[in-house]
């Protein structure tokens, strides 16, 4: 009777450990998100704010209409991918793809109504020629934001270990540098 309740207590005082540092590695792993989205928010909005130089008037101006106008797009783009996730073009049958292809031109004509709206209200906040440039800034700023999550996953802060190849891929079995 005694062993087996020294056997108990044992395994409860080895058990308790095991999950209060599973509590605790949890709850630092959420703020860590929470910071890095936050680190991303501002990379973001410096990014647009250099790329676009805009003055702190214009930037004041410009990021609530430019975020309301990305918010209302990545809705659109949502809606659609919900509706088609998982479907492969090929699988579809003929009234699948004209669904398909009616979503899709209705997706398109969203993207361009909500471009026309949105040019018209950032004109009241900057210049039009930097919203002649803002499709081709957004798609560097993205790229840049790709990379900057890219250097977040699954690596310690800091500089990159020694032999680390910036923006190269990484060389795998059986490939020599050239």
């Amino acid at each position: 009777m005694k062993t087996k309740l020294t056997q108990s207590l044992t395994l409860i005082f080895l058990i308790l450990p095991i999950l209060a540092f599973s509590q605790q590695t949890q709850k630092p792993d959420d703020s860590t998100r929470k910071a890095k989205v936050e680190k991303l928010k501002k990379v973001r909005r410096d990014l647009y704010t250099q790329k676009l130089s805009l003055t702190a008037t214009e930037a004041e101006k410009f990021f609530p209409i430019f975020d309301e106008y990305q918010l209302k797009l990545k809705g659109a783009k949502k809606e659609f991918r919900n509706k088609w996730n998982g479907r492969k073009p090929e699988e579809l049958t003929e009234e699948e793809s004209k669904a398909y292809l009616a979503d899709a031109i209705k997706l398109r004509e969203t993207e361009l109504s909500l471009f026309r709206t949105y040019s018209e209200k950032l004109k009241t906040a900057i210049p039009a020629k930097k919203i002649v440039i803002l499709p081709r800034v957004n798609k560097e700023v993205q790229m840049e934001l790709m990379q900057q999550v890219k250097g977040m996953k699954g690596r310690p802060p800091g500089p990159p270990p020694p032999g680390h190849r910036q923006g190269m891929p990484p060389r795998g079995p059986g490939r020599r540098m050239r």
